[in-house]
């Protein structure tokens, strides 16, 4: 029985690898912007589709990674981040591979879903909600928050099941900002549940081989500077 190689990690940060062999590279992508409007109910907020410019930014994506050989593309079962990746694998002859667990965590999970965040908070308390998640940069500090640990978990289950059947491959995981950011701390160790602000449709790329994780780039957003040029801060 031959002994499968074990990939050298100097060979899993190799940008200029020529084969995938023993590894996987994983393009971890946000979705579009989401479609809001102020003091939308939690619960529409929580699955809300893409917005006109979130579409454009997924057809930007998919244009972008049109040459890159996927062997696959995953997704979470929301509509934002299924919306995209239907527009990175129409370029591929495929449909994307869905996971419910690379879904984004539920910040406001316990509160009331058919209420706004205004018709909870004052815009004072409200200010000071996020400022206390600002200096923390920890999701606990969300009054109604999904249980982290939970949340940690499932994603890490996603991710192992993505790099378990995908070893060879290229391959694009297009899920949330939330999720992107527990990858990125579990990978640096970091204490941390956010890490960066993770701009929609931006590709990080992550190497994969048993238990070793690198992180190659993170956050590149070059393919939706011709066709936006500021932000909203209500779909960040």
């Amino acid at each position: 029985m031959t002994a499968v190689r074990r990939v050298r990690t100097i060979d899993l940060e190799n940008p200029f690898v020529d084969s995938f062999e023993g590894m996987v590279e994983i393009l971890l992508i946000r979705h579009g912007e989401q479609k809001f409007f102020e003091n939308i109910p939690l619960g529409q907020a929580y699955d809300a589709p893409l917005s006109e410019l979130g579409q454009k930014q997924a057809e930007a994506v998919g244009r972008r990674l049109a040459p890159a050989r996927l062997g696959r593309v995953y997704s979470s079962d929301m509509r934002r981040a299924y919306d995209t990746a239907k527009a990175i694998a129409v370029h591929h002859g495929m449909e994307p591979v869905v996971i419910p667990d690379l879904r984004e965590i539920d910040l406001w999970q316990r509160a009331p879903q058919d209420k706004g965040l205004l018709d909870i908070y004052t815009r004072e308390q409200l200010v000071e909600v996020y400022r206390e998640v600002t200096r923390t940069r920890k999701h606990s500090a969300y009054p109604f928050c999904e249980d982290v640990d939970a949340f940690r978990q499932r994603v890490f289950r996603a991710m192992d099941r993505i790099i378990e059947e995908s070893i060879g491959m290229r391959v694009a995981v297009v899920c949330h900002g939330g999720v992107i950011n527990a990858i990125l701390s579990d990978v640096f160790g970091s204490p941390f549940d956010h890490l960066v602000p993770v701009h929609h449709t931006s590709i990080s790329v992550m190497r994969a081989a048993d238990t070793r994780r690198v992180i190659l780039t993170i956050n590149d957003y070059s393919h939706v500077m011709p066709i936006q040029s500021s932000r909203s801060d209500l779909n960040a």
